[in-house]
């Protein structure tokens, strides 16, 4: 596996972060451009790519603003005056994607989307126009969730209360724990914070000890995801642009983002609802948010493969 990195300009000059992983097979299968959670960055996915470069496919992942080496200076904050964070995220997947297709115009192309990356896929999907005229081949969805629970109206209130009162880069340690305080409960006598991650302690203790992972975002950060989440979801049709194209939603069924899995289970109604094309669910039992960093991560990958074979 061969990696090279560079910095990718969007329309309003703010530099991205991207990796290349290139395969060493002649001929390249496919595409496959990586789109990481919260409170991480696209280096994780290392060993995903590992794996599909293996198999014959060029992997990109990219670090969304305010995370990884995209702003290694302020983790967590976007210093941007868009009215919405959210759209401005997945319009930067946008562009992303779109360079990345006009740089493989032939190839199969697969999108991957984790968590918050998810989210913001889905809601590429749906708002950025050049993405229609190439739509890619396949997406996946990993650690996803369905319609948000209405909590999330009182964590966009209160996270404009102290936006206000604070500054949009105060980091509210409050916020944090209404969102991840409570994941950690059902794991409890827990070893780290971060145990509702994954079952493998060794991949769980890469994160802790990542200082790139784990950081509190801004109070900004929050009230725009919160934001940009009821919108993902107010949006009809759901689909929008993705109509047709052939969808994997996976997860684990101890997953507390998704609810212990019912969250992917609404979610899989919702797309199929909106006639987003052929949507597959798997759900991992006993696996927690990260299926990919999971005790059964080699089971998962083998999994996405054989589905992403299945569509060339």
């Amino acid at each position: 596996m061969i990696r090279s990195d560079e910095q990718i300009v969007l329309p309003d000059n703010k530099t991205l972060h991207m990796i290349q992983w290139n395969t060493q097979q002649p001929e390249p299968a496919g595409v496959l451009m990586i789109a990481h959670g919260l409170s991480e960055h696209s280096e994780r996915y290392s060993h995903v790519a590992r794996f599909f470069t293996e198999h014959g496919f060029l992997v990109y992942g990219y670090d969304h603003r305010g995370h990884g080496r995209t702003d290694p200076d302020h983790h967590g904050f976007i210093d941007s005056n868009a009215p919405s964070h959210f759209d401005l995220l997945a319009r930067d997947a946008g562009h992303v994607f779109s360079i990345l297709n006009q740089r493989h115009p032939i190839l199969p192309f697969f999108i991957l989307g984790h968590s918050m990356g998810s989210f913001i896929i889905q809601r590429m999907m749906q708002i950025v126009p050049g993405v229609s005229d190439s739509l890619p081949d396949g997406i996946i969805y990993s650690g996803s969730n369905g319609k948000p629970p209405i909590s999330i109206y009182g964590g966009k209130l209160l996270s404009r209360w102290i936006m206000n009162r604070k500054g949009p880069a105060w980091r509210s340690q409050l916020i944090d724990n209404l969102v991840f305080g409570r994941f950690n409960k059902p794991f409890e006598p827990a070893k780290t914070r971060y145990d509702w991650l994954s079952r493998d302690r060794a991949m769980v203790q890469l994160y802790v000890d990542d200082p790139s992972c784990g950081f509190v975002p801004s109070v900004q950060f929050y009230h725009h995801f919160f934001s940009g989440l009821i919108r993902l979801h107010k949006h009809q049709p759901f689909a929008g642009m993705s109509t047709g194209i052939p969808t994997l939603i996976i997860g684990g069924d101890n997953d507390p983002v998704s609810n212990m899995g019912k969250g992917l289970h609404k979610l899989t109604r919702l797309l199929r609802r909106s006639n987003a094309g052929k949507v597959d669910l798997k759900i991992y039992p006993g696996a927690r948010h990260e299926v990919l960093n999971e005790t059964n991560r080699d089971e998962v990958m083998n999994d996405l493969y054989s589905w992403m074979q299945s569509l060339l």
